[in-house]
């Protein structure tokens, strides 16, 4: 840890309430600071280079002294925020918003967990408690010399938990074992309290869902960080070496013209097929029409997706170039993690990546060719991300209201899009130590671990699946992935069907009643759900277990050529809960071996 003491002006300010802050980190000596909206978010204006922000705690605050500590994790990764605090000399600058978050309430009883991550919180917490306070300080650290003095009540217990006497685990098992181990207090106030990696953190809180008793209202727990997600050494890798290539200028009036006259044929072409045709993208005809029907919004994300409540009923549409997946509910229930929205309606489901976001128009229905007003969202390569298309006339207008308060000063047809880097060559089969990530994955609490484990190994989603024992992964038919839907509307099977594009991932929970399957696609047309699958763009489905805390969760998995996720589905489960038994079942039955035959589609 690295305690890094800030000065300026008027810090008492960031004492008002809440234990943390925003910290924008920037870049160069002149750096160009966001306005700051009334609700304390940066806002910045197109073209501006957007810095690097995360949330860290106040550890200590001198108003008199105007000075601030902030407590820094210098890990092993390259997070930007460590990276700072490594190399920052005297006299830097960092911008500061807050202060944000809320202090734990009263409680007869505290239970706090975390790891390095969360110890400033923790500390914080624990010196602000009441001197007769009751509880315990469960804290996973490296071994015992990264243990701190923590000034806590009597009658608050603190107990260190040291990775080296269990080297085996990942990070966060032990942190999550001993949660899951601690006997909470039935009667009286309770409160607990985590922050950890995302693995720890999904387990507690479905561990502490399923106590009756417990008070959700009075469970505190956030995802400090996430393994599997790729660190900015790992992009960099990844990324195609040299300058960006963009596409050419295009001359956008005629684009716009020959659009239009697509959408008055008698069958006209979606707008990335037409696109397709002239080697552009979708957003480069969006961009086109901002002159006669679309407007450019600003890069605002956050702003937009926290006004989409106001929409009401909506349409959201998820595609990639194989699937398209359509939802209709509104955005009432938005969770936040960091700058990651998450939508929990009862019917759209989201996890959205608002980093991926680079392009943003309203488009009426006249101009756009999906039949409703919306808003149209892409990455920075004209990729779709997002579509949100009113259910109603009323509800166009409320999206075109919610589209002039974001309104681009820039509402030129002209767009700069990238041309996409050619991906990188994976390892070949012989690099990747098989034994260790079959013994990796055997010991996953977690779904989600199987993100990071492909990538810890160096290998490729579909190449993981291939190097795995059979038990683990199998490659089945891709007519089978088909087939399960049609068996799971055929005996009323809950399912969740996740489509994922560059962006946005949105799932389908619940079961599915109208299902059709052609020799070219699969259709499902429900009263709030619709999915599409091109099944010539199948290239590997496969049938994948995950051992979880939870018990075994099953999934099947539909790729393209180029090992691309297509869509993936799981049987329906509560958080914390198991899967159906039935579901098992109904896999067994439909991947038996009897049914793997190369090249056959259910009738």
């Amino acid at each position: 840890m690295r305690r890094i003491t800030l000065t300026g002006e008027d810090v008492g300010r960031l004492g008002s309430s809440g234990l943390h802050a925003r910290l924008l980190f920037p870049e160069g000596q002149q750096p160009q600071w966001p306005e700051i909206s009334a609700d304390g978010r940066p806002v910045w204006n197109r073209g501006q280079v957007r810095m690097p922000m995360r949330a860290y705690t106040l550890r200590n605050i001198r108003a008199e002294a105007g000075e601030v500590d902030i407590d820094f994790l210098l890990h092993d990764g390259d997070g930007v925020a460590a990276a700072w605090a490594r190399d920052v000399e005297a006299g830097a600058a960092l911008g500061v918003i807050g202060p944000i978050g809320r202090p734990v309430e009263e409680a007869d009883w505290y239970l706090f967990a975390g790891d390095e991550s969360s110890l400033p919180p923790i500390a914080r917490m624990l010196e602000n408690l009441p001197q007769d306070a009751r509880g315990l300080a469960l804290i996973e650290v490296a071994n015992a010399h990264e243990r701190q003095p923590l000034n806590a009540p009597a009658g608050v217990e603190i107990r260190w938990l040291l990775r080296d006497v269990r080297p085996d685990q990942p990070r966060g098992r032990l942190l999550a074992q001993m949660v899951v181990e601690t006997p909470v207090p039935e009667t009286g106030r309770v409160v607990c309290w985590l922050g950890a990696e995302l693995t720890a953190f999904q387990i507690a809180r479905a561990h502490w869902r399923k106590l009756g008793h417990l008070d959700e209202r009075r469970m505190h727990v956030a995802p400090y960080w996430n393994a599997s997600k790729q660190t900015r050494t790992e992009a960099k890798l990844l990324a195609r070496p040299g300058p960006v290539e963009l596409f050419e200028p295009i001359d956008a009036g005629r684009l716009a013209a020959s659009w239009l006259e697509n959408l008055a044929d008698a069958q006209p072409l979606e707008m990335s097929k037409f696109a397709a045709t002239r080697t552009l993208t979708e957003v480069h005809v969006a961009s086109a029409l901002v002159e006669g029907g679309a407007t450019r919004l600003d890069n605002d994300w956050e702003g937009i997706v926290r006004a989409l409540p106001e929409a009401g009923e909506v349409t959201v549409v998820t595609r990639n170039h194989a699937a398209v997946h359509r939802k209709h509910g509104t955005f009432d229930r938005i969770m936040w993690n960091e700058e990651r929205p998450v939508v929990l309606d009862r019917n759209i489901n989201l996890r959205i990546r608002l980093e991926s976001w680079a392009h943003c128009f309203f488009a009426e229905a006249a101009v756009s060719g999906y039949g409703a007003d919306g808003l149209h969202i892409f990455d920075c390569y004209g990729q779709s991300v997002l579509h949100i298309l009113a259910r109603t006339p009323a509800g166009g207008e409320r999206l075109r209201k919610l589209a002039e308060c974001f309104k681009d000063s820039d509402q030129t047809p002209q767009i700069e899009v990238r041309r996409p880097s050619s991906p990188a060559a994976p390892l070949a089969d012989s690099e990747i130590d098989a034994k260790a990530l079959a013994a990796e994955w055997r010991s996953m609490l977690d779904t989600h671990d199987i993100f990071a484990l492909a990538r810890r190994h160096g290998a490729q989603r579909t190449q993981s699946y291939r190097l795995a024992p059979d038990d683990l992964a199998r490659q089945v038919d891709t007519a089978l992935f088909f087939e399960v839907l049609v068996e799971s509307a055929r005996q009323g099977e809950g399912v969740m069907i996740f489509v994922g594009s560059p962006g946005n991932v949105q799932i389908h929970i619940g079961p599915v009643h109208d299902v059709a399957v052609t020799a070219d696609r699969l259709s499902i047309a429900d009263e709030t759900f619709g999915l599409e699958i091109v099944s010539s763009l199948a290239a590997s489905c496969w049938l994948v277990s995950k051992p979880t805390i939870d018990g075994e969760i099953r999934s099947i998995e539909l790729f393209d050529a180029g090992g691309n996720q297509i869509a993936w589905i799981f049987g329906e489960r509560r958080p914390g809960g198991p899967q159906a038994r039935s579901w098992h079942e109904l896999l067994d039955r439909v991947c038996s071996e009897a049914h793997v035959k190369p090249g056959a589609v259910p009738a």
